[in-house]
């Protein structure tokens, strides 16, 4: 038998694992083996810069979203920093902080947002919530991103 992975992104990815699942023969023979992937992975790090350029080149964006670099910027500002403010108190302390230093200052809140939020540092689960978001707010705005179920993305 070929070993199969699903990483569960999504309900579709975990609908299809369950049917794998009950079309293994009961003989003994399978293993069935459920366990954390740990840190982001690299299929979320490539689907999440190509969606990046996707809307750059989409020509939709605000002020920062016309290269990759900046929709990802925005990106951490939308989605990435309120998952870690929500997720590390400690993180969430030290954003209030900068945030009464420089709330007027837009250079020092882009290099808070450009250094100190990493979406590599969040785990394979807070980022398929990042990518999530990210998938719905711009198919809703018209964007045309690449469909990760058609693209195989998740499962290998």
């Amino acid at each position: 038998m070929k070993t199969t992975k699903f990483i569960l992104s999504s309900e579709l990815i975990r609908d299809n694992a369950i049917s794998a699942i009950n079309d293994i023969e009961l003989s003994g023979k399978a293993q069935v083996t459920i366990s954390d992937v740990g840190a982001k992975s690299a299929r979320q790090r490539a689907l999440n810069w190509m969606w990046n350029n996707e809307v750059a080149e989409s020509g939709i964006g605000g002020k920062h979203e016309d290269t990759a670099e900046g929709v990802h910027l925005v990106s951490k500002y939308r989605w990435a920093l309120p998952i870690l403010q929500r997720d590390d108190e400690h993180f969430a302390s030290l954003y209030d902080i900068w945030v009464q230093l420089y709330k007027g200052d837009e250079q020092r809140m882009l290099w808070f947002i450009d250094k100190q939020v990493h979406t590599e540092a969040m785990s394979v689960s807070q980022n398929a919530e990042f990518l999530t978001a990210f998938q719905r707010f711009y198919l809703k705005h018209g964007v045309s991103l690449t469909d990760p179920e058609l693209k195989l993305l998740e499962i290998k």
